[in-house]
């Protein structure tokens, strides 16, 4: 998987390194410590359901750690059309090579890349242009994965060093997440220390580079999907200029991109839609704790940690939403580019290709969270006001518990 390895940068990395393709006594000795973390810190929210503000946070905190298990788990099961997966895309950039070493074309298409903020068109000829873009966009990616990787080190760093400095006393004595256990007290010399670098120097880096590189993941798969739709696109829109041999040669091969791209949206939805229900679960409490957070009477230390991750899990939901919705309109393109490929002039063998790509563009590609709802901005918009709708409860519940 050498390309994978390549486009995926360093979260395909991480998930190998840590076992959770093909080591799966690896990964299950790394998530011992998260799993007992979120048992613990169920049974806490358990014990102070009576304090309004102490709940919803570590709510978020305890969602936040149970969507990045229950993703890891999910890797784990599927670990196998994981790795078919990126073989397929593998064998995508290998077929690419072949053809550019056996034969040249006179392709015209917009290579498109979609990163985490930004969209990025290019315009190239033939496949040798086509190979070299697909180098080019995979050195683009790397440096987007690299930023991500560097803006999570550092939010990593700033917690656990604050962490630790309330470990030997200097500032709020609190966890990074509150626990609790039947029968001790785990606030208490010498469990308090014992909980506190567990939390700060194991669970937090496993819990926080697993979810960052489950996203990066899914984020570059979706991208790398809007590519092949934007070139299938190009590919129709270029046949106008082309002899009756060479459209019909073409357009048979945008069949075979367009199954492929079919395939490729199944495989998406096969090893994603679960993931992205646990996103779309988590999403609602985070403005609520981002709200209650400035009312709560703590360290501005800690403070800013919990925000920085309350954001973190806000943008990066916001971003796998826009892209998710991005690749469907582009689904729906691909039928406009084969009507546009002056099918009336041609003869019936290739005219009946044409009905073919429509026909099945119709349907949209949609990604979805469980299988349950589209994922768009459409459905994000929802969840923003069933989000402000929650809080209006809460908040007044928690007005009404103080008077």
């Amino acid at each position: 998987m050498h390309y994978c390895g390549e486009l995926f940068n360093w979260s395909l990395a991480f998930m190998r390194r840590v076992g959770y393709f093909d080591q799966h006594r690896l990964a299950g000795l790394f998530l011992i410590s998260p799993i007992f973390l979120c048992l613990t810190a169920y049974y806490r929210t358990y014990v102070i359901r009576n304090d309004f503000d102490e709940v919803i946070v570590n709510l978020f905190k305890i969602s936040g750690a149970t969507v990045t298990t229950a993703r890891t788990f999910i890797v784990m099961y599927k670990a196998q059309k994981f790795l078919n997966f990126f073989e397929s895309i593998d064998k995508w950039y290998q077929e690419l090579q072949v053809l550019f070493a056996n034969r040249k074309s006179n392709f015209i298409f917009i290579y498109y890349l979609l990163t985490f903020l930004f969209n990025l068109y290019f315009q190239c000829e033939g496949n040798e242009i086509t190979l070299n873009k697909a180098h080019e966009y995979t050195r683009k990616i790397k440096k987007a994965t690299k930023t991500v990787l560097i803006l999570t080190s550092i939010t990593l760093f700033y917690v656990i060093f604050i962490q630790l400095l309330a470990t030997v006393g200097v500032g709020y004595k609190k966890l990074l997440v509150d626990v609790a256990f039947p029968g001790i007290d785990l606030y208490k010399s010498p469990f308090w220390e014992i909980m506190s670098i567990m939390q700060s120097l194991c669970i937090a880096p496993i819990t926080l580079f697993s979810y960052v590189s489950y996203f990066c993941l899914f984020l570059i798969a979706i991208a790398f999907g809007i590519f092949l739709m934007k070139d299938l696109q190009s590919k129709l829109e270029s046949m106008n200029d082309m002899t009756d041999v060479e459209a019909l040669e073409c357009i048979n091969k945008c069949v075979k991109d367009h199954i492929m791209i079919i395939k490729y949206h199944n495989d998406l939805e096969v090893l994603f839609s679960v993931g992205s229900s646990a996103d779309v679960c988590i999403f609602g409490i985070i403005p609520c704790v981002i709200i209650v957070f400035s009312t709560m009477d703590h360290d501005m230390s800690l403070l800013i940690a919990d925000i920085q991750l309350s954001l973190m899990v806000m943008i990066s939901t916001f971003i796998i939403f826009w892209v998710a919705n991005n690749f469907c309109c582009e689904s729906e393109k691909i039928a406009n580019a084969a009507y546009n490929c002056n099918w009336e002039d041609r003869n019936k063998e290739f005219r009946k290709y044409i009905p073919l790509i429509i026909i099945i563009s119709q349907r949209p590609l949609q990604l979805t969270a469980g299988g349950l709802k589209p994922i768009n901005m459409e459905f994000f918009l929802t969840m923003v006001r069933c989000t402000y709708s929650l809080f209006t409860v809460l908040i007044t519940m928690k007005t009404e518990g103080d008077s």
